[in-house]
């Protein structure tokens, strides 16, 4: 992944909430539906997204909606697949249940080191096909 700077966990999980709400559909997404999904106030919305936008991450209008970049929609989709994958292991493997473990991956997600996350993705890929075989 390229660098776009530091982008902290609360910037990530802004992206993370912008994609989610609108995905790559080109419409974007208000700032009021992104401060009602985090539980943050507009005022935390518009710097977080002035932020993103200096990263290349996020265009917005002066009061328009949000919407992901090429650069964001890649980025959103890795910040997301890191989620979904630590979740999915979660529950999968060690039996967490599902709203224990959106709030853990929310947090295990940040932490993680780009080299451990490559080996849950990789054993959860594995996992997933062996799955797959079973199934048939």
């Amino acid at each position: 992944m390229p660098s776009y700077g530091s982008i902290s966990p609360s910037l990530e999980d802004y992206l993370e909430a912008v994609w989610d709400l609108c995905g790559s559909e080109t419409d974007g997404v208000r700032t009021t539906d992104i401060a009602m999904r985090l539980g943050v106030s507009k005022s935390s919305v518009n710097q977080a997204m002035a932020s993103l936008a200096e990263r290349g991450l996020v265009q917005q209008e002066r009061y328009g909606p949000v919407v992901l970049t090429e650069a964001g929609c890649r980025y959103a989709k890795m910040v997301r697949n890191r989620h979904s994958t630590i979740k999915r292991f979660l529950v999968s493997t060690l039996g967490v249940d599902d709203s224990t473990a959106e709030l853990d991956a929310c947090k295990i997600e940040h932490v993680l080191s780009p080299k451990t996350m490559d080996a849950l993705i990789e054993f959860m890929e594995g996992r997933g096909k062996q799955d797959d075989a079973e199934q048939r």
